[in-house]
């Protein structure tokens, strides 16, 4: 019997001997998805504007209206250089006459603005790389304005009257900038911009105020990807 096994196993070899071996391995697992990249960021920026409106006080020319203001932006990537923008802007400041108006030698007459504007503007941002952190962008928006003004006339170093008014109008801007990557999810950037409204309200005699302000800002901001 142990004879008949060992001849057995013997005739076997040639037939094991012409084999290759093959080694089984697991299935290969497949590769995680990298995560989503949302499209979606938001920029906070502050602006100093020095603006040339055209109206007239009471036959007294108005030289320009200087504000300061800030905005908070929503930016939504179409492609690596084009997105949608949605921007909510406040601005306030005065207005500075001509020289040689706005007090009087005869009764010290002189008198104060104050001008608060909001905006809506949506809008577009076309944005390309210069380095790996270093981009430029360029952008126009256009909405609606709320200005509101508050005048307030003094004689004689006295408050003698004041009114506050407001209105509605079309805003509008365009922009051209530079962006600095921190990190993959923040960035700063600087802009000029170019902007006004038409928003123009008008006091009791009906004679309108910061009718058409326009003029140029220095915007600053820092941006979040989500």
């Amino acid at each position: 019997m142990k004879k008949t096994i060992i001849v057995a196993a013997m005739l076997a070899l040639p037939t094991f001997a012409g084999q290759k071996l093959v080694a089984v391995l697991p299935p290969a697992q497949p590769a995680a998805p990298a995560p989503a990249v949302s499209p979606w960021s938001l920029e906070l920026a502050a602006s100093y504007t020095w603006a040339v409106p055209d109206i007239n006080q009471y036959s007294i020319p108005c030289k320009e209206i200087k504000s300061i203001g800030a905005d908070i932006t929503a930016v939504y990537s179409i492609t690596d250089n084009h997105a949608a923008t949605l921007r909510f802007g406040y601005t306030w400041g005065g207005e500075k006459f001509a020289d040689g108006y706005g007090i009087t030698d005869l009764d010290n007459f002189w008198n104060k603005t104050r001008i608060h504007t909001f905006t809506l503007m949506p809008g577009y941002r076309y944005t390309a790389p210069i380095t790996e952190s270093v981009s430029w962008f360029v952008g126009a928006n256009i909405g609606i304005a709320n200005a509101s003004v508050k005048e307030t006339w003094y004689a004689s170093s006295m408050r003698y009257d004041a009114y506050h008014k407001s209105a509605w109008g079309f805003a509008y801007s365009a922009e051209i900038g530079l962006r600095y990557a921190l990190t993959p999810c923040m960035d700063v950037f600087c802009a000029y911009q170019y902007g006004g409204n038409t928003a123009s309200p008008k006091d009791d005699e009906s004679i309108r105020y910061t009718h058409r302000q326009h003029g140029h800002q220095a915007r600053v901001g820092v941006g979040f990807k989500f």
